[in-house]
């Protein structure tokens, strides 16, 4: 992730997106869609209910991760670096 992008909802997203990919199914389709949409509006009109949107799509999204132990947690890592 680039330290000051243009984009940082959908740097992000897709940061968050290719980490997730070998556990990504085509049922995880429309979560991905969503999110990829809600981040661009989020970028560019940011309001309280898109991102409330954003994080409901992304918490379902990530219930579906298989559960990884503490060492090694590449995806949990990721996002807490994205977190921050």
């Amino acid at each position: 992730m680039a330290d000051s992008p243009e984009s940082p909802m959908i740097e992000a997203t897709n940061d968050m997106i290719a980490a997730a990919k070998p556990w990504l199914t085509p049922l995880d389709a429309p979560a991905v869609a969503q999110l990829r949409i809600l981040a661009a509006q989020l970028d560019s009109e940011p309001t309280a209910a898109l991102a409330t949107s954003y994080g409901t799509a992304y918490r379902a999204l990530i219930k579906r991760a298989p559960a990884t132990t503490a060492d090694g947690d590449g995806l949990g890592a990721l996002l807490r670096e994205v977190a921050q």
